[in-house]
């Protein structure tokens, strides 16, 4: 939204018709539509929701991420990073990720939106994170990264392309997917 500076609003009544006699001061709004790939996805999501237009099978872009590559699980892993004392928040946040996902993974749309994001927050975890644990990075520089590197750029994406986020997507869902991904054994806390 852009509004000129210095201005005035002017108020006219009748059916709505603008009569200007001298410089129009009024508030100009401006709104930006994005045709970016995420954007598209979200207007997508909006309309099958609305539809109530659900598939039955699950995409293999969202599979990869979902599917479980060995059985050590989060906590396992934070126990073995000698973190385990983080267990519960990481879990919360994976649960609130995990229950977006349980609610939305029927809607083609979502299944690329969780695609697309979970596959940010792994390539984002491989080339941050994982040099940062393998070089023994306090854990409190990890969780500041995480925040800042990875956390927060999603979701000024998500906000800065206008899109009509109908899953109401948060900070402690998108931290959520990064726990998802560690539970699933695509992200190691441990090198």
């Amino acid at each position: 939204m852009i509004n000129k500076t210095n201005q005035q609003n002017i108020n006219i009544s009748g059916n709505g018709n603008k009569n200007i006699g001298r410089d129009d001061n009024s508030t100009t709004n401006i709104t930006y539509n994005s045709n970016s790939k995420l954007s598209s996805l979200f207007l997508k999501l909006k309309e099958k929701f609305e539809e109530d237009d659900k598939i039955s099978e699950i995409s293999d872009n969202l599979k990869r991420y979902t599917n479980q590559r060995d059985t050590i699980g989060l906590e396992q892993k934070l126990n073995d990073a000698d973190i385990s004392y983080l267990y519960k928040e990481f879990a919360w946040c994976k649960q609130e990720f995990h229950k977006k996902l349980v609610l939305y993974q029927n809607y083609e749309p979502a299944q690329e939106i969780f695609a697309f994001i979970l596959a940010i927050v792994l390539e984002k975890s491989r080339n941050l994170i994982s040099p940062m644990i393998r070089k023994k990075t306090p854990e409190d520089v990890i969780l500041l990264t995480i925040s800042n590197d990875i956390i927060y750029p999603i979701m000024n994406l998500i906000e800065k392309e206008g899109c009509n986020d109908v899953m109401g997507l948060s900070n402690t869902e998108i931290e959520g997917m990064f726990h998802y991904l560690t539970g699933n054994c695509h992200i190691s806390w441990k090198l």
